[in-house]
């Protein structure tokens, strides 16, 4: 590794320091996959919402089914339905249980709002399914993933604009896939010795000096140092 002077880096407290490349990657990639997330959810949401309000202040009416369809986890029908003897179009998709798919002809049950018949679904439908909880999980989950990544971030952010840095010594040294895993101690400026790991692309030595950054109110958050 290449000789840091070690007064001048800690002269520079608070350093300038960003978030981890990799942690901004991270984040970037999990926040797409939560966007994601949130686009089936909010059409379910559409639909559990408009059939409250549907049981609240809808009208009913004998509708016909003029096309039904399955998918892998889904039933859908498109129907027609009367109102004031003026024909309504209407469509729909739900979640499949052991829900029997109506064939194009058979009635159906429609529930529409009088003002607006435009806003209309079948009235016998259940808009939730117990096989659809594990995919409502995954939402909290990726959330749990951005904080995480989120504190790790900040917690390495910090480290490196108000680490203290010393000189430290190698203890061992292993390859770690493409990288290593460096194993080093240190003494604190109290004189207190402390172990430490990281991860480098460069293999070092034992016995060899490596410069590491802790922080003085809690000396086991430390790492390499690099500029």
């Amino acid at each position: 590794m290449s000789r840091i002077d070690i007064s001048e880096a800690n002269a520079r407290i608070p350093r300038e320091a960003r978030f981890d490349d990799g942690i901004v990657a991270g984040l970037a990639f999990t926040l797409f996959f939560f966007v994601l997330w949130l686009v089936p959810v909010g059409f379910r949401a559409y639909d559990i919402r408009t059939r409250d309000v549907l049981r609240r202040e809808g009208y009913e009416a004998n509708g016909e089914v003029m096309k039904s369809y399955t998918g892998r986890s889904s039933v859908g029908v498109e129907y027609r339905f009367s109102v004031d003897g003026v024909s309504c179009p209407g469509r729909a998709n739900m979640i499949a249980d052991d829900y029997k798919v109506q064939a194009p002809g058979e009635k159906i049950l429609i529930r529409y709002l009088p003002n607006n018949p435009s806003v209309n679904q079948p009235a016998n439908w259940e808009w939730f399914s117990v096989w659809e909880l594990p995919f409502y999980l995954i939402g909290p989950g990726i959330l749990v993933a951005l904080a995480a990544l989120f504190i790790v971030g900040s917690r390495k952010r910090k480290l490196a604009r108000m680490g203290v840095v010393v000189e430290g010594r190698v203890t061992g040294c292993a390859p770690d896939r493409k990288l290593f895993s460096v194993y080093y101690e240190f003494d604190t400026e109290d004189n207190i010795r402390m172990e430490g790991s990281t991860k480098l692309s460069e293999e070092c030595e034992a016995g060899s000096s490596i410069p590491v950054m802790y922080l003085r109110s809690n000396p086991k958050r430390n790492d390499c140092y690099a500029e």
